[in-house]
């Protein structure tokens, strides 16, 4: 009987995890959910380029007319979108827990913006301007 053998997003995330343990990477209790979306990502990227392309390209061979292959294309980039929200969101997640754990570490540099002589006059120093949109008096661009 032939030995089972693991699903690609599995084996990726366990190495992915193992390394992220080793070198304590974010919170050990969100390291499975960042190695698993990231696992996935390359799945479907590695499937986009080795089955995809080569039917888009004919470089094999493909029943579909070119419509129904951007028809399919189409709804597996909008999967991957999916699969790339899913990522952003564990791994900010993740960095989240991380600073609240240790805020002194990640925010070294952090001033605050009441004792900034730099902070504009509400002491939000943060706020995006019309200027840093983009955007003139009369609320066109330009």
């Amino acid at each position: 009987m032939p030995e089972a053998v693991a699903p690609a997003e599995q084996v990726i995330a366990q190495v992915l995890h193992r390394r992220m343990d080793d070198e304590k990477s974010l919170i050990a209790g969100e390291r499975g959910a960042v190695a698993y979306r990231i696992a996935e990502l390359m799945v479907h990227a590695k499937e986009l380029y080795t089955q995809t392309l080569p039917r888009l390209t004919k470089e094999v061979n493909s029943e579909l007319p070119m419509e129904e292959e951007l028809s399919g294309l189409r709804m597996t980039l909008l999967h991957l979108r999916d699969l790339i929200t899913d990522f952003d969101n564990a791994f900010l997640d993740a960095m989240f827990i991380e600073r609240k754990n240790n805020p002194d570490a990640v925010y070294d540099q952090w001033r605050d913006p009441e004792a900034d002589p730099d902070a504009d006059a509400s002491g939000d120093s943060d706020d995006w301007t019309d200027e840093d949109l983009g955007v003139g008096e009369d609320g066109e661009n330009g």
